[in-house]
């Protein structure tokens, strides 16, 4: 153990998908008393503050390396979302049209560690030592050994392997000092039956057992007492009200979808009940202006000219809208808010004008006579409407118990990101479109990316170890989960770390 270290080894464990405020009342029932007694006797939290958008990717690559999407060739991850275009600044001079990457494609899924940049460490990365990866698709440092099968049983019963036989994974023949193993499954059952079916709880209650059956061998392997444990989630989950076929909206616009393979196509985009909208601009290696927006012409037989923005307003549901400016550098810039009042048919508005880079940044948020968030109705909120420039822990600690979860520290570090979308809408909930590149591929009610505390806000929970101190987090986020890993071993972040150890 190092000089400064309170543990050997740590094991994080990520279930995907699971709501902070569903996992701690199934744990006040007695439905997963493992995680209980880790919790009860470590570190944990409630409202633990994930990535916006709330959707596995950024979340869960923003968890391995305690930083978020941002202008990838300085500071920042290379991936803002789920999917997105290859476009770079400054563009590309090329006949070839960018690709599409999206990670829903088993050929995208292992080039997450090349897309997340070098700007970024993943936690394996930021030590030296035997590292582990099970299951888990960001394990840039670390050996990925492969369970016999694709089952949540098999990812434990693979660390447990480890734990007992270090020899068969490691010339040196000691446990690995960081294991992470992931678990898709949950988001799979999600999606499919929702968060409330009995067959997607009994999923997670299943987690426990494993964590329990983790634990049993941790004692029998001697490795318990100096061994810390992390569980947490990478976003929450939400029911829709309705469901909508986007397909013949745009059909009906005289929208094409662009298609890589040819370079023809006027737009992508894919949308839940968040949407990420990319159009060309004077080629598809260019981000488009905000006034070749304003006038956008069809590739259609008889092209008709668009106004982009009030499009996207016709779009069911449709309530926020956010774009850059067309001026904006990695450390300042604007990011235009937009509210649609669809009772009182009129548009409010707000910005947010950030400066500085990764840890650095400082960002400000204004509105004209309106608020676009509702922020002037809390009066501790207010203090951060100065007209000042703030960081994300005051944004953090002043939203987490909005329905606008640190969203004006978030849309800077999206928008920086050259493979950032270039108008996102959004509604509040009320709708999920399951479209993707032009095609609806799905009518499910359950999803997650907004920017309200049910997609938000996941659970955290570190213990085991009794060198882990007791205390109950009142607010956090999910990048501060590396550095506080790190500390328990007695490391030190990269500096790409946004996040803060919680010890």
């Amino acid at each position: 153990m190092g000089r400064n270290a309170k543990v050997n080894q740590v094991i994080l464990i990520i279930i995907d998908d699971v709501r902070a405020e569903h996992l701690f009342n199934w744990m006040k029932e007695g439905k997963l008393p493992n995680l209980a007694q880790i919790a009860e006797n470590g570190i944990s939290s409630q409202d633990c503050v994930t990535s916006f958008p709330s959707v596995t990717l950024p979340c869960y690559s923003n968890i391995l390396t305690g930083a978020y999407s941002g202008y990838y060739p300085k500071e920042g991850s290379g991936v803002p979302s789920y999917h997105w275009i290859d476009r770079r600044d400054p563009p590309l001079e090329r006949k070839k049209s960018p690709v599409i990457r999206n990670y829903s494609v088993r050929r995208d899924v292992f080039k997450i560690n090349k897309d997340v940049g070098t700007s970024v460490k993943t936690i394996f990365e930021q030590v030296d030592g035997n590292l582990l990866s099970v299951i888990n698709f960001i394990y840039r440092g670390s050996i990925f050994p492969i369970p016999k099968e694709f089952k949540v049983e098999s990812i434990f019963k693979k660390i447990e392997e480890v734990f007992i036989s270090p020899n068969n994974f490691f010339s040196n023949k000691e446990v690995p000092i960081i294991t992470v193993g992931y678990i898709p499954h949950t988001d799979n059952y999600m999606h499919k039956i929702g968060f409330d079916h009995p067959d997607y709880i009994n999923l997670v209650i299943r987690c426990d057992k494993y964590i329990g059956s983790l634990i049993k061998t941790l004692k029998q392997t001697g490795h318990y007492e100096d061994t810390a444990i992390c569980v947490t989630s990478d976003h929450g989950n939400y029911k829709a009200e309705k469901f909508y076929d986007l397909e013949p909206f745009f059909h009906q616009k005289g929208l094409k979808p662009y298609d890589p393979k040819t370079g023809i196509g006027d737009f992508d985009s894919n949308f839940g009940g968040v949407g990420f909208f990319n159009f060309h601009g004077i080629s598809w290696h260019h981000h488009p202006t905000i006034a070749q927006m304003e006038s956008f012409k069809t590739s259609g037989a008889g092209g008709a000219t668009l106004n982009l923005f009030k499009v996207l307003w016709d779009i069911p549901g449709s309530k926020l809208m956010y774009y850059p400016d067309d001026n904006n550098k990695p450390h300042k810039g604007m990011i235009y808010l937009r509210r649609r009042e669809e009772k009182k048919g009129k548009i409010i508005k707000g910005t947010i004008k950030f400066e500085g880079i990764g840890r650095d940044q400082r960002t400000k948020y204004l509105f004209e006579k309106e608020d676009v968030f509702g922020y002037d109705n809390n009066k501790e909120i207010s203090e951060l409407l100065d007209n000042r420039f703030h960081t994300i822990d005051e944004w953090v600690k002043l939203t987490y118990n909005t329905e606008f979860v640190n969203i004006i520290d978030q849309l800077p570090r999206y928008f920086k990101n050259p493979r950032s979308c270039d108008i996102m809408l959004s509604t509040k909930g009320e709708y999920n479109f399951s479209y993707e590149h032009g095609k609806t591929i799905g009518n499910s009610l359950f999803t997650h990316d907004i920017a309200q505390r049910k997609s938000m806000i996941v659970p955290l929970i570190i213990g085991g170890s009794q060198e882990v101190p007791i205390a109950r987090i009142p607010y956090c986020t999910t990048t501060d989960i590396v550095p506080t890993l790190l500390d328990l071993l007695g490391k030190k972040p990269h500096q790409s770390v946004v996040g803060k150890t919680l010890l």
